[in-house]
This record gives structure tokens, sequence and C-alpha cells, in this order.
């Protein structure tokens, strides 16, 4: 039997509701992807708000998107940044970094669904909050918040249509979960250059290993925050001159874009933000770097400061 702990009129969750979260969570994934669905969608990041209409195909990788409110001005660029498909695969979700726990359920689009909370340990991550329909495994709304709970991003079905014939089943082992493959959190036009297709492809096992250092080319990457690692290494080509590296600390990503020598160097560190995304550059070792990143901005200044060039 899973009991749950009442204390003050808080509810602490003990290790087997917590693994129930993960496992819903992990369902999630693998219904992202196996389930026949179309439907629409708000999405808000930071004052932006947009509406999507979605379908997508059991066992497609990218959804088919189109933007319901999109002006003469948004459709100049005709390629669509947003997909669900960023939430498939999460990396294996690493209890260090955040707990998880269930919070009251929905109503979203007409259907059920239950609330997994995702709870940052530190201050170097968001907290986040997905609501998924316990039957199909489908998520219906899902928002990332800061601290003082300010709603940074959030996306939430107004209408939606699942196959149930094509429903997953239930996953048993969420370590099961797949750790290779990155979802980008980087805006529209980083993500669409992280998007083309490299020559040549690095995974973390092809680094060069000192006794204390993991080193990718010229960069050593030993000193990341905590419960951050590195997931993937794209290398430079010739058609993508800005090698990338990804790091994950189990529910966000970071991209490092770094240009090549000669670029025009960056005098002082120049930082955005929209929404969620944070966005940093700053000049080493005669290298243009970017740090972009679903996390606040203090956890890319520390990625920064931990990176080191090695010649």
């Amino acid at each position: 039997m899973k009991w749950g702990i009442v204390l003050a009129g808080a509810v602490i969750m003990t290790p087997a509701f917590a693994n129930d979260a993960l496992q819903l969570l992990a369902r999630m994934q693998t219904s992202l992807r196996s389930l026949n669905y179309s439907g629409q969608l708000a999405y808000s990041q930071g004052t932006d708000l947009a509406t999507y209409r979605i379908t997508h195909q059991a066992g497609e990788e990218q959804d088919s998107v189109v933007r319901l409110d999109a002006s003469e001005s948004t459709q100049v660029d005709k390629t669509e940044s947003f997909s669900l498909s960023r939430f498939d695969p999460l990396y294996a979700a690493k209890e260090e970094n955040y707990s998880f726990d269930f919070g009251s359920d929905m109503r979203v689009a007409g259907q059920t669904c239950k609330v997994v909370v995702a709870r940052p340990k530190d201050k170097l991550r968001y907290l986040h909050r997905y609501c998924i329909n316990p039957d199909t495994g489908m998520l219906l709304k899902y928002s990332m918040m800061d601290r003082d709970q300010r709603v940074l991003e959030q996306l939430v079905f107004t209408q939606l249509s699942v196959d149930v014939d094509t429903a997953a089943s239930p996953i048993a082992d969420t370590a099961t979960m797949v750790e290779a493959a990155a979802f980008n959190t980087a805006p529209a036009p980083i993500a669409r250059m992280a998007a083309r297709e490299p020559a040549k492809v690095n995974t973390p096992d092809n680094a060069k290993l000192g006794n204390t250092k993991l080193v990718f080319g010229h960069w050593d990457v030993s000193a990341l925050p905590a419960g951050f690692k590195v997931v993937k290494v794209i290398s430079e080509t010739e058609e993508k001159a800005a090698p990338q590296i990804i790091l994950s600390d189990g529910m966000t990503s970071v991209s490092i874009f770094i240009s090549p020598n000669g670029a025009p160097k960056v005098e002082d560190n120049i930082t955005m933000a929209s929404g969620a995304t944070h966005i940093l550059s700053h000049d080493m070792a005669g290298h243009s770097l970017t740090f972009v990143g679903e996390v606040p901005l203090a956890t890319l200044q520390a990625i920064q400061k931990g990176l080191r060039y090695v010649d």
C-alpha cells in the first residue's frame, strides 16, 4: 500500500508516489510519439501567445504544426519551431535534481488529467508541471514556473482528439527512458540552426577522458553545475560552422554554440531572455560562445564560468 503523509496542510510524498509520478511521465513520453492525435492548443512564452493546430501520426518523430494566429509578418518565415517532440525524450529524470509528486486532478479540453510536479531542489532550475491523461498518457497541459510561482512558459490544449486504439500501455521501468537524444530549448532561429543534420556527431563516449577532465575538442566541461552532464556533441562541419555541446539535468537542456576562430569578438557578456529561455553570449580564447537554455540566467553563468579552453 502507498501512503502520503499529511503534515500542517502539506502532503509529503513517499518514494512509492514519486515512482508513480515518474512512471506517468515516462508513459507520456511514449504516448507523444505512439498515439494518433489532433487538436488545437495555446502556447505562451513570457508575454507572447500563439495558437496552433497540431496533428500527429503514430510512430512519427515530428508533429504537423500550423500556427492559426499568424500575421503577415510571422508568415515570412514558413519554418515553424514549435513541436511537442521537445518533451520526447526527456533524459532519465534525476531525483537528486528534482522531487516528483502529484498535484490535484484537472479537466482540460474536456478530459481528466493528473498533475505531475517536478520540483527543483536548488536555484539552478525551474519547476515543471505536467497534466497527463492517465488513460491515454497524453499531455494536456504543461507549465514552467520560477521560484516566485510566475508562469514563464505554458501550453494547454483547447481541443484534442486521441485515437484510443493507439494508446500506449504503462511503462514499468523508468530507467529505460532514452538518454542519447536531445530536445532543443533554443528560440526559433537558433533551434533551426541546431536542427540541421551535421556530417559528424560525437557522443559523450567519444570524449577525451583525463584523470578528472572531460574534454570535447578544445573544450573542458568538467566543472559543470551540479546535476548537469554532456548528452550530445555536434562537431564542426563546413555546413555548420558552430559546434554545439548539449547538456541536460534530466528535465531540461542547455546548448552551447561555439563560433570558429575569426568570428567577431564579443567584448562583454550579452544576455537576453524570452519567457523561460535565457541566452548568454561570451568571448573566450578567441571564440564566441552562445549559451541557450530554459534555465535561470545564473545557471548559464555558472556553466560559462566552468568552461575551459584546452590548447
